[in-house]
């Protein structure tokens, strides 16, 4: 076995005041080989990428080591000089950050950044290093790279953005590659496209990678060996195959019954109750103590050690102390495992609550000094779907296809360029404002963002009651504020938080504040547009759960946008599939899902990292990138990347063609026919 290249050992970072430090990083040990990926999953604030900081040393001001050691070939960089330390960074070690948007400079081009990182470490300038910018460009996958070189980060995709940091990564000729949640918020093809391409560059370059993620999908595909870590401290160690075969610590097991998937539509997600636990205190025991099912006295008095699991499986846990719990671990195996819930019933009024009818949202584009038209983006370009009651339409597709604007347009938020809007029975476009404000408390909206979508100066109780104020709920502010308890309590939320800002809670906690403000006014649909983007899988899953009862006692309907498919599976009953502003498929969750039609709809699938090797697909690569909605292809919108094109595509766009009685399509490889 080759020696590491990477020794982190009791590695102990502390931030803030002395007296009372937060202890984001305490006692970390881990190894990294050549050629290998090595994933840290976990949960956010468990201290992940404040460990990948630590071995670049870019702490915040306030950030100090206590312990340990960070050895780069047997070299301690934590007891080397600022100067020295300058020659690793992007050296020897480089690193892509979370948000590419943020992480690259808005005022300098994409081929800027990258020379840059040339003349520190390469000493190319000039031509020379335009060349080399080029060929970088080129290796992660950007088309065109000639004309990509001069262009500015918000004139690149999200997946262009987060190539040209991965293609900054690369310029120094890194021995290894820190991936900071890579994928995160990204549609699943372009995050298939960043996964292969991180795997291609691991082989071609035999660099190793350290990728931070939550995502057990991207784990299961991508890493050779995994480290779980929670509050602070790695709790978990195994090869990718021995992890994903019989995980070991109650942590990790519960993470796994969080997924949503399909066969769990009839029951709860597994949920971890409580939250994280502050790193400003000095914990006793076990950190995961308060949280676990199976939790003994042990668990609060004294810290677990390393035991040994399956293989090369460590695990620091009591449950595998053979002195302390002997014959406990079958127990716990079982316990871990949710309750099925008995299967929702379906409404027996299938009378649509909201019915679309060719819906187009068109924007003007102008130029010039008198702003003239020169152009419009077809954002959403003829959609036309149907809600029923007590029943949940996912809207899926890529970003930028439309979905969110759709959203918008449907409760008024966006003007209409066409098109008809029913709900219960009522046109929303031929109505006066003051009628359509008396409306909307039927049909609410919960936003992607839960912090942008509150006022930061306004408190939890009155954020919560400002629908009430509008639509003229409550007699009283007493009275609104005890509906304000009662719905807190609905989302699993105590009612003491009232007097508290929205910045004084975690992303799964606002959100839940968010559906709180929703619910209020007693609506009949909510639209919920990617509600749990970016949120770990546990805190999904309570948001996850939350819905689905809400649904099951209030019988209300949902429109959920989003990209993340295995949301898909668990929540919704129908599913449309959006591409450049059309529906091209639309049927039940085991219609599109399990039988999908499309080309783009087996391309979204194929893409979906799979826990389960058996379930996984060949990835099915689209050529280029989504088009612009202001200048969509003639014919089919999808055959510039279809696999599948034909001739006939590039003359006309393909009517809707039934493929049975509850699912349909909009291509020409099924036939003309319109249904």
């Amino acid at each position: 076995m080759t020696a590491p290249l990477l020794e982190v050992e009791g590695l102990r970072v502390h931030l803030g005041d002395p007296a009372r430090p937060v202890r984001a990083v305490e006692g970390v040990d881990f190894m990294l080989r050549r050629g290998e990926i090595f994933a840290l999953l976990g949960e956010s604030g468990c201290g992940k990428s404040m460990t990948a900081f630590a071995l670049l040393r870019l702490l915040p001001p306030s950030g100090r080591f206590i312990a340990g050691s960070v050895r780069l070939d047997g070299r301690d960089l934590l007891r080397l000089p600022e100067h020295a330390m300058r020659e690793v960074r992007g050296r020897r070690i480089a690193m892509i950050f979370q948000e590419p948007q943020t992480a690259l400079n808005p005022v300098m081009t994409a081929g800027a950044q990258i020379e840059e990182v040339l003349n520190c470490h390469r000493h190319l300038r000039g031509a020379a290093a335009r060349r080399r910018t080029v060929e970088l460009l080129a290796e992660v996958g950007i088309p065109d790279p000639e004309r990509r070189c001069d262009e500015y980060p918000h004139q690149l995709s999200g997946g262009m953005k987060q190539r040209v940091l991965i293609a900054m990564a690369l310029a120094g000729e890194p021995d290894i590659l820190i991936a900071d949640e890579p994928t995160t918020a990204l549609d699943v093809t372009i995050q298939a496209q960043v996964l292969e391409l991180l795997r291609r560059l691991k082989q071609k370059t035999g660099m190793a990678v350290l990728l931070i993620t939550h995502d057990l999908g991207v784990v299961a595909e991508m890493a050779d060996r995994v480290a779980v870590m929670y509050a602070g401290h790695i709790v978990e160690q195994a090869d990718r195959e021995t992890f994903f075969r019989s995980p070991a610590h109650p942590y990790t097991r519960r993470l796994f019954d969080s997924v949503p998937t399909l066969d769990k539509r009839a029951g709860r997600l597994a949920v971890i109750a409580g939250a994280v636990p502050p790193l400003t205190q000095v914990f006793r025991g076990c950190r995961f103590e308060s949280r676990c099912e199976l939790r003994m006295d042990v668990c609060a008095e004294q810290p677990p050690r390393w035991w040994a699991g399956e293989g090369t499986q460590r695990v620091r846990c009591h449950l595998f102390d053979p002195k302390i719990a002997a014959g406990v671990r079958v127990t716990a195996a079982a316990a871990v495992t949710p309750a099925a819930a008995p299967a929702m019933a379906p409404p027996s009024d299938q009378t649509p609550l909201l019915s679309v009818r060719d819906l187009k949202v068109h924007f003007p584009i102008q130029r010039g000094l008198f702003r003239r038209t020169v152009g419009r983006v077809y954002a959403v370009d003829g959609v036309s779907l149907d809600i029923a009651p007590g029943r949940t339409l996912a809207l899926v597709g890529e970003s930028g296809c439309g979905k969110t604007t759709a959203g918008k347009a449907i409760v008024q938020l966006l003007p209409l360029t066409a098109g008809r809007v029913r709900f219960q029975g009522r046109e929303l476009t031929q109505i006066d404002a003051r009628r359509l404000r008396r409306l909307r408390a039927d049909i609410q909206f919960i936003f992607q963002d839960p912090y942008a979508a509150m006022n930061p100066r306004m408190m939890v109780g009155d954020i919560v009651a400002e629908g009430m104020v509008a639509q003229g709920i409550g007699a009283s502010r007493r009275e609104r504020m005890q509906r304000v308890d009662e719905l807190l309590q609905q989302v699993g939320l105590p009612p003491d938080i009232k007097s508290r800002y929205p910045h004084e809670f975690s992303g799964g906690q606002r959100q839940r504040i968010c559906i709180a403000r929703a619910l209020a006014v007693n609506p009949r649909l909510i639209i919920c547009d990617e509600p749990t983007s970016a949120l770990d899988v546990s805190v999904q899953a309570q948001i996850l759960n939350l819905l689905k009862e809400l649904q099951d006692r209030r019988g209300l309907s949902y429109l959920f946008i989003t990209h993340n498919l295995a949301v898909v599976e668990y929540l919704a009953h129908h599913v449309a599939v959006m591409y450049l502003g059309r529906i091209v498929e639309h049927g039940t969750v085991e219609d599109v899902l399990q039988r999908p039609q499309h080309p783009y709809t087996r391309a979204l699938l194929s893409a979906v990292p799979q826990i389960d090797p058996r379930t996984r697909r060949e990835v099915i690569r689209l050529a280029g990138e989504l088009p612009s909605p202001s200048a969509p292809p003639r014919g089919c919108h999808f055959h510039p990347r279809c696999p599948q094109a034909m001739p006939q595509c590039r003359a006309t766009y393909p009517g809707k063609v039934a493929v049975s009685g509850s699912h349909s399509v909009h291509c020409l490889l099924y036939g003309p026919g319109q249904s």
